[in-house]
């Protein structure tokens, strides 16, 4: 395996199992997932611009997603968030009641409100890494971004004592 992959792979594989794992809502399913986009780096690293990894390789967890996604049957969907795991790389970030309430709002957006808020304000990805890894606009991210942050606001609103 090359020292470059090898690189990429501790770079970017608790952004990719973490945007996964939002997506899926299954921590076994993300890993499955995430292992599907590495293997498809793996395939095409030599056609990739080395500056264009990240975003590329996020563009490609989501779309492994979002086809695992439409691949479940109905009356498997989850309907109910699982507890997060207590350990993996999102175990800090989860921690506590409103860490736990406020993964359950980001679970319940719609797509493509849910990428876009993974990407964008859980992994600090730039407008610009997060319009090339969700292929919209920058003008798009922005107003689909806004209208996600809303619905959260609002959410947390009615949970507010």
């Amino acid at each position: 395996m090359s020292r470059e992959y090898q690189q990429w792979v501790r770079a970017y594989q608790d952004q990719a199992w973490s945007l996964a794992r939002y997506l899926l809502k299954d921590a076994s399913e993300a890993e499955d997932a995430t292992q599907e986009a590495f293997i498809k780096l793996w395939n095409h690293r030599d056609d990739i611009d080395p500056e264009r990894i990240k975003p590329w390789l996020m563009k490609v967890t989501r779309n492994t997603c979002l086809d695992r996604l439409r691949r479940r049957k109905p009356e498997t969907e989850l309907t109910e968030v699982q507890a997060v795991e207590e350990h993996g790389p999102m175990a800090g970030a989860q921690q506590g009641e409103l860490g736990r309430w406020l993964q359950r709002a980001i679970q319940g957006l719609k797509e493509p409100y849910r990428t876009l808020v993974v990407l964008r304000d859980i992994q600090q990805h730039s407008y610009e890494e997060v319009a090339n890894a969700t292929e919209l606009t920058l003008t798009q991210v922005k107003v689909y971004l806004h209208r996600a942050r809303k619905q959260l606001r609002e959410q947390l609103a009615e949970v507010r004592p």
